[in-house]
């Protein structure tokens, strides 16, 4: 999944499982759902999308302030979660909806051959360090569809739901 999935799949998740949902708590379950890429500098998704590996992480950064633990763990945990998804783009489905945009087949082609070089992967090491078989789902372009409008719809949902709460209680 992308970045802006992992964004608004962390924010729901923060927003229905933390009890007190603050600014603080939803900007490090943010954060936090960001964090396992960065493996993408040496092998993406590697031991660092591992949900073990993500709970000793979040363990080891809470030392000091276990209030963070949950909102770490919720941003870990919904990043590993989404990235055992996979999209089937055997039918090229990006390089036909990026031809549509900029007209160009060669253009539409690289286009399609970055995206798929720097987000296809074979699923997440679940088990890591234990297990280093990795797992995965592919969804066909109707079923990622799907998925990613459930979390949209999610998203605008929680965001209207804070955003009338808040209205009523006066912030």
């Amino acid at each position: 999944m992308d970045w802006i999935s992992h964004l608004l799949f962390s924010f729901v998740l923060g927003a229905i499982l933390l009890k007190d949902a603050n600014r603080k708590k939803m900007a490090l379950v943010a954060i936090a759902s960001l964090f396992p890429d960065l493996d993408i500098f040496w092998h993406h998704r590697s031991g660092l999308h591992s949900p073990l590996v993500l709970l000793v992480l979040a363990i080891l950064f809470v030392i000091r302030n276990r209030a963070f633990f949950a909102p770490l763990l919720i941003g870990f945990w919904s990043h590993s979660a989404l990235d055992i998804f996979l999209f089937d783009n055997s039918h090229h489905t990006i390089q036909i909806l990026t031809n549509q945009v900029v007209s160009n087949e060669s253009v539409a082609q690289h286009v399609e051959d970055n995206i798929m070089r720097y987000t296809a992967a074979d699923g997440i090491m679940l088990f890591y360090p234990l297990n280093s078989e990795k797992f995965s789902i592919t969804l066909d372009e109707k079923s990622y569809a799907i998925v990613a409008g459930f979390i949209i719809l999610m998203a605008v949902f929680t965001f209207v739901w804070f955003y009338f709460k808040g209205k009523s209680s006066g912030h």
